[in-house]
């Protein structure tokens, strides 16, 4: 028997991409299939959409996406109404079959925990997803009993770290830096099957999130997905030494390697978001808003 992770990172408007990769990811395993979860920020959404039966309303969301104006702009809709609708179309009352860990911040406490979403009830579930993708500085955090929570993705935007702590014989990592990361350790880098999104310039840089990119953004993560998938899997989901020889392969094809250990990542972005807080804490005081 197979024992398998996933993980999503965050991205904002390239969780585009992370919709065709779990598209394509259908073809080959059931949502079920993957017993330890992790996703960050937009992640979070369509990661909870793929694994309640729901990908397909995700990707219709997406799919209507036409927006103009200017880089804040945009961003501002992404972290608010546009991101609010997603949730909204696809909450569901069904339960959570996966254990699925969310990184979501204290700011009052200073504070970066993982909640395992399968553990909240279904009628406060809605509360934790608007959490986590209320971006500090952007959106007021959600209230959840005695705390105050945003987007943890500002410290770890790729949460492996508590799928790791299991033992699997692989997990399926999907996010968007430039780098061929080692996460943690070799031994457990190793078996890490990693769909990385590259930076793309004709997306990023424009001030336009057009519907033609979002579907280019869809059908790139699909055929990349499954282009990956269907090379390591080529001998079947169950074959862990040809799985273990193919994810050696890609990764010595990729010779900007990266050590990534989650404490020193979280430490380093809980220092620059601090410092950030009392950057614009002086300037407000100052009679001044940077905003």
């Amino acid at each position: 028997m197979k024992h398998i992770g996933l993980v999503l990172s965050g991205g904002m408007g390239k969780g585009a991409y992370q919709v065709g990769a779990l598209t394509a990811l259908n073809e080959f395993f059931h949502p079920s299939d993957f017993e330890y979860v992790s996703a960050a920020s937009i992640g979070v959404l369509n990661t909870y959409a793929y694994l309640t039966g729901n990908i397909k309303k995700a990707h219709d969301i997406w799919e209507a996406v036409n927006l103009q104006g200017d880089k804040r702009f945009i961003t501002s809709v992404l972290k608010s109404s546009f991101l609010q609708n997603i949730i909204t179309s696809i909450i569901t009352d069904s339960e959570i079959p996966n254990s699925f860990y969310v990184p979501l911040l204290d700011l009052a406490d200073k504070e970066l925990n993982y909640y395992n979403f399968s553990e909240i009830p279904c009628c406060k579930i809605e509360q934790y997803l608007r959490a986590s993708i209320a971006m500090p500085f952007y959106n007021k955090g959600v209230s959840i009993g005695s705390k105050m929570l945003f987007d943890g993705a500002v410290i770890d935007n790729i949460p492996i770290f508590p799928v790791l702590k299991n033992e699997l014989n692989y997990v399926i990592c999907i996010y968007f830096d430039d780098f061929n990361y080692v996460f943690e350790d070799h031994v457990w880098d190793s078996k890490i099957i990693k769909l990385t999104f590259p930076d793309n310039k004709l997306i990023s840089n424009s001030v336009n999130i057009k519907h033609e990119s979002i579907m280019y953004m869809m059908e790139e993560g699909y055929k990349r997905t499954k282009g990956v998938l269907s090379a390591v899997f080529s001998e079947g989901v169950d074959n862990f030494d040809i799985v273990y020889e193919r994810i050696g392969v890609m990764n010595s094809l990729n010779s900007q390697k990266v050590i990534r250990l989650t404490g020193d990542v979280v430490v380093t972005n809980m220092n620059k978001l601090l410092k950030k807080i009392v950057r614009k804490k002086r300037v407000l005081e100052g009679g001044f808003c940077d905003e």
